[in-house]
């Protein structure tokens, strides 16, 4: 059975999404996650809320494998200005919207 392929936007990173998709990536999965974010943001937001997580980057021709606990593959996308949570920055909204278009177009 092939193993599918889950891509999860992390949305405003102001917000409670990063610490959501860290949270889901601590946990077992019958599938591939791949989060579409900004790798320095949610490595911060990890430490912040003191959970351990490895990112890898994404590879869209490896075949997906097996989602292991504490790890996350990433489809980098860089945010325009660092995020500072629970204070949102209208700078970062275009990030929100490329980080949608690029879960769409995979």
């Amino acid at each position: 059975m092939a193993i599918p392929r889950i891509a999860i936007t992390a949305g405003e990173p102001a917000g409670i999404g990063p610490d959501i998709t860290i949270m889901a990536a601590q946990q077992e999965w019958d599938a591939e996650l791949v989060v579409i974010a900004d790798p320095r943001m949610v490595e911060e937001r990890a430490a912040l809320i003191d959970l351990p997580l490895e990112l890898q980057l994404f590879d869209d021709k490896a075949q997906p494998a097996a989602h292991t606990p504490g790890h996350l593959k990433i489809l980098p996308i860089e945010l325009a200005e660092p995020s500072v949570p629970g204070t949102l920055n209208k700078a970062n909204a275009q990030y929100v919207i490329n980080t949608l278009q690029a879960a769409v177009d995979r």
